[in-house]
């Protein structure tokens, strides 16, 4: 069973290391290797969970931490699945989440970025019922990669 509870701020290892392993087993596979090397150098899984922690909501299964999400008003900021979780309900029960708190608070829709590289992730997203509104170009970390900006009425 999944469970889905707020992070506290005493959680930003965890957050942090679902962040690692997700990011290891997905972007290994798509990003060259000198940006995928600037995102471990600049180690910016622990950057994200210090400044967010407690924002976070996790997931767990069987009270191990599976997954991770950050969620700000209606735009999924990050969705982060463990390697041993995916494949087992962990990211949409976090997206369903994501769905259900922005319905919530009133927004007809929810948004998040993708990159067009993680073939998988945009399947994913779109099998959830997400459309590409449009693509930009990165100017972060990431800069120069195309990314998609997906839009999910609620």
């Amino acid at each position: 069973m999944i469970r889905i509870r707020q992070a506290t701020a005493g959680d930003e290892a965890c957050v942090a290391e679902i962040i690692r392993a997700s990011m290891l087993a997905s972007y290994a596979h798509f990003l060259p290797e000198h940006q995928f090397r600037k995102i471990l150098d600049m180690d910016r899984p622990a950057r994200v969970a210090r400044e967010n922690a407690s924002s976070f909501s996790l997931a767990e299964v069987g009270g191990a931490p599976a997954g991770a999400l950050l969620l700000k008003e209606n735009y999924v900021d990050h969705l982060w699945v463990r390697p041993e979780f995916m494949g087992l309900g962990v990211g949409s029960a976090l997206l369903d989440h994501a769905e259900d708190r922005a319905r919530r608070a009133g927004f007809g829709a929810l948004t998040l970025d993708c990159l067009e590289r993680n073939k998988k992730a945009l399947s994913f997203y779109q099998t959830k019922g997400f459309a590409v509104e449009r693509t930009y170009v990165a100017t972060n970390y990431l800069a120069g990669e195309n990314v998609r900006r997906m839009l999910k009425p609620l």
